[in-house]
């Protein structure tokens, strides 16, 4: 949406042509090229801000290239007013940004290719108008990355505090007014029913999108840069306190009214009251920061909007007269469609379908191992949902013969299957989801776990407390025949094997067992290991190599 606005600034205008500025003819192929390239990541991308699979998160998504187009369609006559030039630095740029596509098509990241346009466009302005006017389309362009959903790997690490954050302000509010009430990590026990401020409950979905307005905000009614950016930086703290309050009105529904209103018509009608509060709380603020400011500089703020239709047409720059004509600027034309073309003729060629090898589906996992017995747990829909399409088996082992001499406890298995991460869904670490349902990490530690060939491989080992009781958990990442306790690590693997292999499945898997008093965690695992030697030799046949 966004390509035809920032290639529209490069055609020549009524008012005189400069070699440094392509002819229609030029950005028109230019334009369809970038099309080639992107259809189907724009596609994705619109699909996620307003499809009917749509990531919450980020159906803000959708206003942000329209605001961008807008601000360049009413900077146009300042535009129109910067010298022609150019710059031969926007090649390096251009060629970087197709680095990152290639990298993000063929290693599965929709990040990196998403980010690349924004790259693209960068070079391209920068090779043919040169860096005054980059300068000056600056805030537009960066404004574009808020389009852009942030990789799950990073996202994850923001929810869960947020979470947290969230639980706990809400939790301290509730005390405040006396009702009874205890916190397990995000989870708020209360006399009725547990609330549990679950990943879409973190704040983190009106939290992006508060930014995004405030930075609209800012620039439609402010002049001053520092005034917008407190508008920004105060926009967080709101946001966080805005969804605290929502969680705490939750609760007063649940203790006060009916558990049944903490879902449904109600809690989606309290978000929406919530944010415009919270958008109230932003103007207040906007104002605090007028009144402050007059107090001390003693001059009045003018809106970009006053201040633009105040301001006085601004006279177009042309070129000195006599400006030998040049070939430089078909030489650059020449330059980027040549790079442009051979990027999509070679992610063509290598369009290859996805490798799916063949494996046996973790429904046929065996329940019954070396006299353990396993019991399927249920997965809800809305979990199933947050993990996205992928195959789980949740189950409990149970050892009748042990249990009986009070030796072994139950062992918890989990194992993620995704058959291809190159869609956007991905495996969820325990690091975030283990404390989501409650559980208080007290330890952490990587370990080395005999495979069955006899190999050591790292696997995380946590211990986690809930109320009084606390459990062991050993997970790792598995893909391919290569076991990482990393999630980064995990993560730079898929890249490099779907470009080398072109494969993206992966998995996760997670053991758990309770701990007894006074247990040290190397005799729980050295427990867990009893049923885990026997299945790991299984694994293979279910995550294949």
């Amino acid at each position: 949406m966004n390509n035809s606005a920032e290639v529209a600034s490069l055609l020549p205008t009524r008012e005189g042509r400069s070699p440094s500025i392509l002819p229609r003819w030029q950005a028109g192929a230019l334009l369809l090229l970038i099309v080639w390239l992107y259809a189907s990541i724009l596609v994705r991308l619109v699909l996620q801000w307003v499809g009917p699979h749509n990531d919450p998160n980020f159906e803000h998504g959708i206003f942000v290239p329209l605001f961008a187009a807008f601000v360049i369609w009413g900077e146009r006559k300042r535009l129109r007013a910067i010298p022609a030039g150019s710059s031969w630095a926007g090649v390096p740029i251009i060629v970087l940004s197709l680095l990152t596509l290639a990298l993000g098509v063929l290693g599965s990241e929709l990040f990196f290719s998403r980010v690349s346009l924004l790259i693209l466009l960068a070079g391209i302005v920068i090779l043919f108008r040169g860096w005054t006017f980059f300068r000056a389309v600056l805030f537009p362009w960066a404004f574009l990355i808020l389009m852009i959903p942030i990789p799950a790997l990073l996202i994850n690490h923001v929810t869960f505090p947020l979470q947290l954050l969230a639980a706990k302000l809400a939790t301290a509010l509730l005390q405040l007014v006396g009702v009874p009430v205890l916190r397990e990590g995000n989870l708020i026990v209360l006399a009725a029913m547990p609330l549990d401020v679950a990943e879409a409950c973190s704040g983190i979905r009106s939290l992006l999108t508060l930014v995004t307005l405030a930075i609209i905000y800012g620039y439609l009614m402010e002049t001053r840069l520092w005034a917008r950016i407190a508008l920004v930086c105060f926009a967080v703290p709101i946001a966080v306190v805005a969804n605290s309050f929502r969680i705490f009105g939750t609760g007063l529904l649940v203790q006060y009214w009916d558990p049944d209103k903490a879902e449904g018509f109600f809690h989606t009608f309290s978000g929406w009251v919530i944010f415009v509060a919270a958008m109230i709380m932003l103007f207040a603020m906007h104002r605090m920061i007028s009144i402050f400011a007059k107090a001390i500089f003693g001059r009045p703020n003018l809106s970009r909007l006053v201040e633009t239709g105040r301001a006085a047409s601004p006279t177009r720059q042309t070129p000195p007269p006599g400006q030998p004509a040049t070939t430089a600027g078909s030489a650059r034309f020449a330059i980027v469609a040549m790079l442009l073309l051979v990027t999509a003729l070679a992610l063509q060629a290598h369009s290859r379908e996805e490798i799916f090898p063949p494996r046996a589906p973790l429904s046929s996992f065996p329940t019954e191992i070396d006299g353990w017995t396993g019991t399927d747990q249920p997965i809800d829909q809305a979990t199933l949902d947050i993990l996205g399409a992928g195959e789980f088996l949740l189950r409990d082992y149970e050892n009748p013969r042990l249990e009986q001499q009070q030796t072994d406890p139950w062992i918890n298995l989990y194992v993620a299957y995704f058959p291809t991460q190159r869609t956007g869904d991905t495996i969820h670490s325990p690091s975030h989801c283990l404390p989501g349902n409650g559980y208080v990490p007290i330890s952490r530690e990587v370990v080395q776990i005999a495979a069955p060939d006899g190999s050591l491989f790292p696997a995380n080992r946590y211990v986690v407390a809930k109320g009084l009781d606390r459990e062991l958990v050993l997970y790792w990442f598995q893909a391919h025949g290569r076991e990482v306790a990393s999630e980064y690590w995990a993560k730079y693997y898929l890249i490099a094997d779907s470009i080398r292999m072109n494969r993206s499945d992966g998995a996760l898997v997670r053991l758990m067992t309770p701990m007894f008093e006074n247990e040290t965690p190397e005799a729980a695992q050295a427990r867990l290991m009893k049923l885990g030697r026997h299945f790991l030799p299984l694994l293979d046949t279910y995550i294949p190599r």
